[in-house]
């Protein structure tokens, strides 16, 4: 996906991570982490954020904070 972002090129994120999100939606399961990952690379696609080490963490932070406390173990 970094290869085709730094091309210009739109990037299979809605063919991979989207459609498991659009699967999940539809059959009521929550899929937290594909939906953060394909808001990041489509913020690094519209140049709202950068492929950086910084997003990354920003992802992980994100992501932890939105685990249900059953999962934090």
């Amino acid at each position: 996906m970094l290869y085709a972002l730094e091309r210009g090129r739109p990037p299979e994120i809605d063919f991979l991570n989207g459609e498991l999100v659009r699967r999940g939606a539809a059959l009521g399961v929550p899929t937290p982490v594909n939906a953060a990952l394909v808001e990041a690379v489509r913020a690094i696609e519209a140049r709202r954020e950068s492929s950086s080490l910084a997003a990354l963490r920003a992802l992980h932070d994100r992501v932890i904070a939105a685990r249900p406390l059953a999962d934090a173990a």
